[in-house]
């Protein structure tokens, strides 16, 4: 067995052994590859690798992430290190493949000064933490010193078919309509967009806003709850005409051709207590519907009740990982 790096010949390789290992409950797209790992800010060529046997074939892949930009009020985040992701050969030579990268990952992120390392939640991740159904990579990263949370974040997920934005939130947008409106952000919108980030959300929903502004020909498909000229909560909505690849449909393939998203969502302070959270939702789930999706999810909460009064049920559940370097 042999570990290099990454090589862009690779990519169709990584993608096969990816969706071998893993590609029933997370199924890669090139797309999603592409964007979240090869034209990423925070891509290293030097810290993907492969293991590959003496005929050539792909063994297990692994991908180490440390912050090339700041995270918006977050910083470079020094300390910090990530696996992004770990993918593997099933059977005992490709778990062994695994062990082998993930730790050429870790000695990469403590050559780079780091002192610890999360599983997912990277920037640009590809997952929150790690999936609940992999127990294999459970067990992997526990022998490599991780040590797995029993917190649960998750995915959640809704048909839209039956969807209508209940009749109590419509009366209290009706209610609130001389002071608060919610509608599409416009180009003009989107100074005011950020001054609200910086103060509410500094961190990274106000870094992911800024690069999903830098893709998108439109910010449309980010809704606004405004009073007046201000900005006073957001919320993000995809389907199959965003150009970003949002994470609520990173896994668009299980959601059907009439696909679509949702999140973050956020609203400022003052705001709360009003209904206006959930207005904001319900109207995020019908923009949504209203392109043309059929089914939708929402990506890494632990608001299930929340979600859970317009009908979204738990679909995907993840826990921290993290590991001491």
């Amino acid at each position: 067995m042999t570990i290099r790096h990454f090589r862009s010949a690779d990519r169709e390789a990584v993608l096969t052994l990816w969706n071998r290992c893993m590609g029933e409950l997370f199924p890669l797209e090139a797309a999603l590859f592409e964007q979240n790992v090869l034209k990423d800010a925070h891509f290293d060529p030097e810290a993907i690798w492969v293991a590959e046997d003496a005929d050539g074939s792909l063994l297990a892949y692994a991908h180490a992430k440390v912050c090339k930009e700041p995270l918006g009020a977050a910083g470079m985040m020094p300390e910090q290190g990530w696996v992004s992701a770990l993918a593997f050969e099933p059977g005992e030579a490709g778990q062994e493949a695994a062990r082998e990268v993930l730790q050429t990952a870790l000695e990469w992120l403590r050559a780079q000064g780091r002192r610890r390392a999360s599983y997912g939640s990277d920037p640009a991740h590809l997952f929150p933490g790690l999936p609940s159904e992999q127990t294999t990579h459970q067990r992997i990263l526990q022998e490599a010193g991780f040590t797995i949370s029993q917190h649960v974040v998750v995915d959640l997920i809704r048909e839209l078919s039956d969807y209508r934005v209940p009749e109590e939130v419509e009366e209290n947008l009706h209610r609130l309509r001389d002071e608060y409106t919610v509608r599409p952000c416009t180009t003009d919108d989107v100074p005011a967009l950020l001054c609200f980030l910086e103060k509410e959300f500094p961190g990274r929903w106000h870094y992911e806003t800024v690069k999903r502004l830098e893709t998108e020909e439109t910010p449309q498909d980010i809704l606004i709850l405004a009073q007046g000229k201000e900005v006073v909560g957001f919320c993000h909505n995809f389907h199959r005409g965003s150009k970003r690849i949002g994470p609520s449909i990173y896994w668009r393939r299980l959601l059907g051709d009439q696909y679509g998203g949702l999140g973050p969502i956020g609203l400022a302070e003052s705001t709360r207590g009003k209904g206006l959270g959930l207005a904001l939702l319900c109207k995020g789930v019908e923009y949504v519907k209203l392109q043309g999706a059929t089914r939708m999810a929402i990506d890494w909460t632990d608001l299930v009740d929340f979600y859970g009064r317009i009908g979204f049920r738990v679909w995907k559940r993840y826990h921290s990982a993290t590991c001491q370097l």
